[in-house]
């Protein structure tokens, strides 16, 4: 994701309307640039395969979004705190 878009997507992601919540998210991940959108396009079948086999690997979404969320999205000056 992009570090100027971060905020916006933290922004979108504590919206508590979850139709909202999800439009707004749906086009904030639309208005990536396109190298990004199909990276991202692509990781997420990818993890979405992982997931569908947690019984046997043990990670499960909110595994996966632990390991993974830092390193998607994260603030422009690396802080974890404001992660």
């Amino acid at each position: 994701f992009l570090t100027d878009k971060y905020a916006d997507f933290i922004d979108a992601n504590r919206k508590e309307d979850p139709v909202e919540r999800l439009k707004t998210l749906k086009r904030l991940i639309r208005d990536l640039p396109e190298h990004h959108y199909e990276t991202l396009k692509f990781l997420s079948a990818h993890l979405k395969t992982v997931a569908e086999n947690s019984e046997k690997n043990k990670m499960e979404p909110r595994n996966l979004a632990i390991v993974f969320g830092p390193t998607l999205v994260r603030t422009s000056d690396d802080n974890m705190t404001h992660m």
